[in-house]
Parts: C-alpha cells; structure tokens; sequence
C-alpha cells in the first residue's frame, strides 16, 4: 500500500495492481478496504488492465480523519489517490455504497471518470434505515466474530472461508467513529436529480437475491434514471464480490471490451 493526501490533508491509502491500460479504481463497502475486492482482483486480467484499490479513511491501511466523511471528503480522497497512481481517467467501480461514491465522483468530475461498474449499488438519494439496525452494526467496531457474523444473512451459498475471515478482520480494525461517518455520508446524501445527466458508460450489477437492493430497485432507481446503462444480475447475495469473484471479473472484462473501439 502507498499513501497520499488530500486537499484536506487527509491520508489516503491506495494499492495499484497490474499494468492496464485502462485504469480500474475500486471503491469498497462499509467496514471493508481494498484487500475485500482480493479473490476478484485475481480473477482479472492485469495484463489488459490496471487495479487501483483505495481504503476510504479509517478502512484498511487510511488513518481515520472526521474531514474524509462527506461525499465531498471521498471525492477529494479518491482522486488524490488517482492522481498519486498517475490515473487522468479511471473506471470508477464501486461495490455498495462505495457505488454512491463513485457515481458522485462521476457527477462532480465527469472529466475524470470514463465509466461506471456499479455493484449492488447504493442508490443515490437519501436512504431510510431503522436506527435499532444501525447501532446493533456500529456495536460490532472491534469484533472480528460479529463482523464476520455481519455478512452471513448477506450470503446465499459457500464463500471462500479465508476471504471471509479477512474480511472480517479488517472491518473489526475500523474504528466506530469511520463506520458512523461512512454510513452517514450514505444515507444522507441525496443527488439523485443529478443522474440523468450522467453521459458515462455504466453498467449496473445487481444480485438476484439481495435483501438490501434488489435488482428491481436497482433498475427504478439507477438503470431507468442513467442515460444508457445496462443491467446484469448475478446469481447470489449481497456480496457479489465475496461470493462471485470471477463472474463478477468476467463482467467487467466484458463491459471493458465493448469500450474498446
């Protein structure tokens, strides 16, 4: 891992795989850092591509800092670590509410940003959740066991156990503090009037049995609202890319070559 800073003068740690072109930059869930997307980041071919992974401040190897949790704050984060990787323009590939953020990222700077890989995406207006569900989440900071936990109801088949348990360990590292402002900036923010002026190649990839967003959401609330994106369904849960790894590659490979000329 390397490490940059914002304007804000926030940390910002970024990893970068593979020698590309294009340039892929990976956004991660909550409680989750670049190492989450690992299994899938082999499933790919970094000969034809370039992975940047980047922890969101207080995830995975960035030090936690109050100034990266606004929408504004990750926009600022992700292209500093862009701009440390030497990528002018990225494929932005978000998986949960990292989706959010990388679709604001590509509202703010269309410049930057080529296209969109939307997976199991937050959408992009502001998102009631029960309060009893979030304190029951922020009380697991700190325990591998209950992050591990976490994710199970999120599962619909086996998942690699190692990838499991590594991700289980570094949600239990990010403090409390970068659960809650993470999780804030997603459900509070709210651009959603801003997407039909989105012009970005995106495809949307859903999970055919998510409980959180399923793709019929999925399709009313990004695929119908973003000037020509495209739809794929994957057979699982929640965590496409703990539980499908290489179908979820596969379709990004695929998305990347009808970009080609």
């Amino acid at each position: 891992m390397s490490l940059t800073l914002s304007p804000e003068g926030v940390e910002v740690a970024y990893r970068v795989i593979g020698t590309g072109p294009p340039d892929l930059l990976f956004l991660h869930g909550w409680a989750g850092s670049t190492a989450y997307f690992e299994e899938s980041y082999e499933a790919l071919d970094l000969e034809r591509a370039r992975a940047i992974g980047v922890d969101l401040s207080g995830h995975g190897e960035s030090p936690a800092s109050e100034a990266a949790w606004s929408l504004d704050g990750i926009d600022n984060a992700v292209l500093a670590a862009a701009d440390a990787a030497g990528a002018e323009r990225f494929v932005a590939v978000g998986y949960s509410m990292g989706a959010k953020f990388a679709l604001h990222v590509a509202i703010t700077h269309p410049e930057r940003v080529a296209a969109l890989v939307l997976v199991s995406g937050t959408p992009a207006g502001a998102i009631p959740m029960p309060q009893e569900i979030l304190d029951d989440w922020y009380a697991r900071a700190g325990d591998v066991g209950a992050m591990k936990e976490l994710v199970v109801p999120f599962l619909t088949g086996p998942v690699d156990e190692a990838a499991h348990d590594r991700f289980a360990r570094d949600a239990a590292r990010v403090p409390r503090s970068a659960l809650e402002g993470t999780m804030q900036a997603t459900l509070e923010g709210d651009f959603a009037a801003s997407l039909p002026s989105i012009a970005t190649p995106t495809l949307v990839i859903a999970a055919g049995r998510d409980t959180l967003f399923a793709p019929e959401l999925l399709r009313e609330t990004l695929v119908n609202q973003i000037p020509g994106a495209r739809l794929a369904v994957v057979d699982c849960g929640h965590e496409i890319p703990l539980e499908r790894p290489h179908e979820f590659a596969a379709l990004i490979e695929a998305f990347l070559a009808g970009l080609r000329p």
